[in-house]
């Protein structure tokens, strides 16, 4: 039976694993190269990114997980924090806005429907924090996730820029 849950730091090194997983799979179905430098960090170092962000107060994580499964980790997840302004580099919060992000579905899951079924929690949990808008960056090349965030009611801001890898990422905004 697959579930969703509010995760903590516990769920840490799970979630790095997760979140390495897609991104070197995702990498790897575009032909893009792999490894830390190409931007998909080993499972300790997204540990830390993870570790980092839920140590921000207001910071939730989302899990969805197959009970049913052995061992129970978590099949799909997203991460809602307080936007910063300067995509996030400023130190100063955008009043209102939610940033989600990491947002990823274990590759053995795709197609399963588990990413919408994070979203909507996601969505939910940023209205129940205050928040009446949310943000994200997502790939250019990754056209599964923009339908998946168009279905949901995102719409594309227009803005886009390059990460710290090198790949184009396009701006998507939501009223929650």
């Amino acid at each position: 039976m697959l579930t969703t849950r509010v995760g903590g730091l516990a769920d840490a090194p799970a979630t790095a694993r997760l979140w390495t997983a897609a991104n070197i799979a995702r990498r790897a179905h575009l032909g893009l190269p792999l490894g830390p430098v190409a931007g998909a960090p080993s499972p300790p170092v997204a540990e830390d990114r993870v570790r980092d962000r839920l140590a921000t107060p207001g910071t939730v994580l989302i899990l969805a997980q197959d009970d049913s499964a052995t061992p129970v980790d978590p099949v799909a997840m997203a991460l809602v924090v307080q936007a910063l302004d300067q995509d996030g580099a400023g130190p100063d919060p955008l009043p209102g806005v939610a940033h989600v992000s990491m947002v990823a579905v274990h590759p053995d899951r795709w197609g399963q429907h588990l990413g919408g079924l994070v979203m909507q929690r996601a969505h939910t949990e940023a209205g129940h924090a205050g928040y009446t808008r949310a943000q994200l960056w997502t790939h250019e090349s990754n056209h599964r996730a923009q339908r998946l965030y168009e279905r949901l009611g995102w719409t594309p801001s227009g803005r886009t820029t390059t990460d710290d890898h090198g790949e184009q990422i396009r701006h998507y905004t939501r009223d929650l």
